[in-house]
């Protein structure tokens, strides 16, 4: 028995009967099945068609619903910032500086045609978006020419006056910012404006605040990062209108004052208002840790905390409690609302006449602004400010008190101020944990309403389980917070500081209550009775909580290997990791998942990220190449600021980086200049020695050398594996330009203070002029091409704004 085409059986005579129809049209059975194949998938394509042109539509559709539903939650604004900030973002990457009017008249062109498109009706959207980015564009060039001062064009000795802005007590002496009134031997219009000068171990009197001194000092151009996407005290100092730094030779003399500006003069008051609380805490717990780190939660005063402390509190992931952030904030102006309100709770005539709700938190918002003034007002603090003063306007009129909108009306304040704020990384990683613990703890308020619809459950239970419950669910909370606050935060951290806390979350589930209720509660008592003379106790109590918080830090980081250096990651991992979480955070809802794409992409890039194998400073006279191990080497003391800072990019932590000095047995060198070796990542095995016979033999010290010494000496050259690539490049270290004559023609790599001949065959020059212009560079080493090893360069500077490092005047 057959089957019909509806799935009936037939009959052995039908079937014998379709089967003579069909051979009486002649139709060929395989054939047949084929076409009839044929036509039923090209049917079924253009079904598949038409449901994917259904599908768009409605993704659409429903992407747009969504939106619509974010903003009606008041996600608007948190969305308005990013896009403002974006914009920022690409006034910094443009390749010129534009016309600061031009972009604000951009501005103004976009606002007015987004307000003429929203009243004639839908679709006004993109041009919302345009407006904010040309906005963002705008505040970054309206911000740059307004901050716009000298810079001292190259480094000289000078005679001084100006005023006192700060003071600030380091381990080995003083450093202060003056504001200039006079410098010798410069015009009034190349003058800087402010100068930051380092002295070191004068047994002068201390200047205050708004002081006039005189000094002597050796001042220099404010120093370029010292390494591609590396921290840039260049720009930092541009738009804090600092021209130069420098040490000064000798003491400092006191001169008449002048007039001093207003600013000035309430700067110095807070100034003495922080030094004399500074004081009192010192006196009442003595020159201990406990004090130092006291100071530094009250006034934000770090400069007394020993170094090792630091670094404890970083590498066990502590750092955070230094920088006077939200947590800070929140305790501080917490506690003066809470406290307030309780004690005028205890009138009940009080209660019912007087909105007693409304003068707590008038009171704690003016103790938010005492705290921010005498805290020094970094970024995180300000941040701070403005979050807690908007979820004190929210007590006040009833509204939600922390929110992403909150969050977002902080960060329009800050960038719309000071836009280069975005690329400080307190302004990053504040905004990124606030963001994330906000959206998280959303997420999970939204799924906890919704799984307890329905009568309440009764509770039997007795107070002591109520309480073992209410216990582990804020220690839960605790460990919560850390984890959402490190995994937001990590990505950016790593990037800029090269290291992580993975023991972070531990030890924060162990100090963060000692800093809850002991630490920041007995801070603000302490402060509130300095007037009185009884701050001895709260501060005694304060001294024992911060005591076990450094011993928690000190535990944490004896077992984190290699301080948790894990090196520089790649640039472009870590912006889709921001991109990642950003999508995570704040996407509308049901369209979170598309986070995992950048996520994935993140994750590969980390994965395939090198580190550079040659490392050049911007004044020539710093190195850093791969030995034939593949271990990264620097020419300077591995205790100098330059090389700690590369030899950490690299990945290098601890105890380790002190046995990465390049040795001595690894150049050859003479009274002109000095050859070395450079290899790839992976190295090249043992290396044939620089010279035929056994150790490197020193060159004369009156030239180069016999010519057979030299040939020898350049024999690392032709240096091939068994497969007939190159191993490594010889350098030439260049200190006399006598040696750019032999040299440019028999080396890979030229690396000179001085300026090379423009014949110079090496097939790369890094002279004086280049640094100059490009700043430290660094070197990636590629296959080998032609017998010579395919070279990436990455310069610190790519083009020219004003805030970058001018070429110095030969």
């Amino acid at each position: 028995m057959s089957v019909a085409g509806d799935g009936r059986p037939e009959s052995g005579k039908d079937a014998v009967t379709a089967a003579g129809q069909a051979r009486a049209v002649g139709a060929p059975s395989a054939g047949g099945a084929l076409l009839a194949d044929f036509l039923s998938r090209r049917k079924g394509g253009r079904q598949g068609d038409v449901r994917r042109a259904r599908l768009r539509p409605a993704l659409a559709t429903a992407f747009r619903i969504a939106v619509r539903e974010e903003i009606e939650r008041g996600r608007g604004l948190i969305w308005a910032a990013f896009v403002f900030a974006g914009g920022i973002a690409v006034y910094f990457a443009l390749p010129a500086e534009p016309v600061a009017a031009a972009t604000a008249g951009a501005a103004l062109a976009a606002w007015l045609g987004f307000l003429l498109k929203a009243r004639r009706g839908r679709g006004a959207a993109p041009l919302l978006v345009v407006a904010l980015l040309v906005s963002g564009t705008a505040a970054g060039a309206m911000r740059t020419a307004f901050v716009a001062a000298p810079v001292l064009d190259r480094a000289r000795s000078a005679t001084i006056t100006g005023l006192v802005e700060s003071v600030e007590h380091r381990e080995n002496g003083l450093r202060l910012v003056l504001r200039l009134r006079e410098m010798s031997g410069i015009g009034q219009d190349r003058m800087p404006a402010r100068v930051r000068i380092a002295l070191k171990g004068q047994d002068t009197p201390v200047p205050a605040t708004g002081d006039t001194v005189r000094l002597r000092a050796r001042l220099m151009p404010p120093a370029p990062a010292v390494m591609p996407g590396g921290y840039d005290f260049s720009f930092r100092a541009y738009f804090d209108g600092i021209g130069a730094s420098g040490f000064a030779f000798g003491g400092v003399e006191p001169v008449e004052a002048r007039a001093v500006p207003w600013n000035l003069r309430a700067s110095a008051g807070v100034a003495r208002l922080r030094s004399g609380i500074a004081g009192r805490i010192r006196a009442a717990l003595g020159e201990t840790t406990a004090a130092a780190l006291a100071v530094a939660l009250i006034t934000g005063d770090r400069s007394g905390i020993p170094p090792e402390v630091t670094e404890a509190l970083r590498t066990a992931g502590l750092a955070h409690i230094l920088a006077i952030s939200g947590l800070h904030m929140a305790l501080f102006a917490g506690s003066v609302f809470f406290v307030l309100r309780a004690l005028l709770a205890l009138s009940s005539r009080l209660t019912q006449d007087w909105p007693i709700d409304v003068w707590a938190a008038g009171a704690a918002l003016a103790a938010a602004a005492f705290y921010l003034a005498i805290s020094g007002g970094s970024i995180a603090t300000q941040r701070a400010f403005v979050m807690i003063a908007l979820v004190l306007a929210g007590r006040l009129f009833g509204r939600r008190a922390l929110t992403l909108r909150n969050a977002g009306v902080a960060m329009l304040l800050i960038l719309a101020v000071t836009p280069e704020s975005l690329v400080d990384p307190g302004f990053q990683m504040s905004f990124a944990a606030v963001i994330a613990l906000i959206a998280a703890y959303e997420e999970m308020t939204r799924r906890r309403v919704a799984a307890n619809r329905g009568p309440p459950k009764r509770d039997d239970g007795a107070p002591v389980f109520g309480l073992i419950g209410s216990l582990a669910s804020w220690f839960g909370a605790i460990l919560l917070t850390s984890l959402i606050a490190g995994a937001a935060t990590g990505a950016i951290g790593a990037y800029h500081f090269h290291r992580i806390a993975p023991l972070g979350p531990l030890v924060n589930l162990v100090a963060m209550p000692v800093v809850t209720i002991a630490v920041m509660p007995f801070a603000v008592l302490a402060l509130a009775l300095i007037p009185f003379g009884l701050e001895a106790l709260p501060l005694a109590v304060m001294g024992v909580a911060v005591d076990q918080v450094v011993a928690a830090s000190q535990w944490a980081a004896s077992l984190t290997p290699g301080e948790g250096t894990v090196g520089a990651p790649s640039v472009a991992g870590t912006l889709l990791m921001v991109l990642a979480g950003t999508v995570a955070c704040l996407a509308p809802r049901g369209f979170r998942r598309t986070a995992l794409v950048p996520l994935c992409l993140s994750a590969w890039l980390y994965a395939t990220h090198r580190q550079p194998d040659i490392l050049v400073s911007a004044n020539g006279t710093t190195l850093a190449l791969r030995d034939a191990t593949g271990a990264l080497r620097v020419t300077a003391r591995p205790s100098s600021f330059i090389a700690e800072v590369w030899l950490r990019a690299d990945g290098v932590g601890g105890d380790a980086r002190s046995r990465r000095h390049l040795p001595r047995s690894a150049m050859a060198c003479d009274a002109l200049a000095c050859l070395v070796r450079a290899h790839g990542p992976e190295g090249a095995g043992p290396d044939p020695p620089m010279t035929k016979g056994g150790p490197d033999p020193p060159l004369s010290e009156g030239g180069r050398g016999p010519p057979s010494t030299m040939d020898q000496a350049m024999e690392g050259r032709k240096t091939k594996d068994q497969g007939g690539r190159r191993t490594s490049l010889l350098v030439s270290i260049v200190r006399d330009p006598a040696a750019f004559a032999e040299d440019c023609a028999r080396v890979d790599l030229i690396v000179s203070a001085h300026d090379a001949p423009a014949d110079c065959a090496a097939p790369l020059v890094l002279d004086r002029a280049r640094l100059a212009r490009d700043g430290t560079t660094a070197i990636r080493l590629g296959d080998a091409l032609d017998g010579l090893f395919v070279a990436a360069t990455t310069p610190s500077y790519r083009r020219l704004r004003p805030w970058t490092p001018r070429p110095a005047a030969r």
